[in-house]
């Protein structure tokens, strides 16, 4: 009975020490990522909208910009145009041979 008793009580031990490490206020859940909504502009199909993180995945703010001179846009909004065409086409340099790799002998 003594057994039974001394687990008991470890066992009520453990699970308050554990219970005490969050604190009520904290809330229930785990402190993780954040709970966001859905992406409305994401594609079922594993392409989403190309889109400035600025825009917060408004389609239709992307839409009035466009329809706007391009004097008058967000310097954001021309940046991240910009962006995009540079990630297009990306600057690619030539390897230089390594000197330290003898080509003949080298094992594949």
């Amino acid at each position: 009975m003594e057994v039974y008793k001394t687990l008991v009580l470890a066992l009520a031990l453990f699970c308050t020490v554990s219970h005490a490490q969050r604190p009520s206020f904290a809330g229930l859940r785990p402190i993780g990522y954040p709970e966001l909504e859905s992406n409305v502009l994401s594609n079922r199909f594993g392409e989403d909208a190309n889109l400035p993180i600025e825009a917060k995945g408004d389609g239709n703010l992307i839409n009035r910009f466009n329809q706007i001179p391009v004097d008058n846009r967000p310097f954001w909004f021309i940046n991240s145009q910009q962006y995009d065409e540079l990630r297009k086409n990306p600057q690619t340099y030539q390897l230089r041979p390594n000197g330290f790799i003898d080509r003949n002998s080298a094992r594949r």
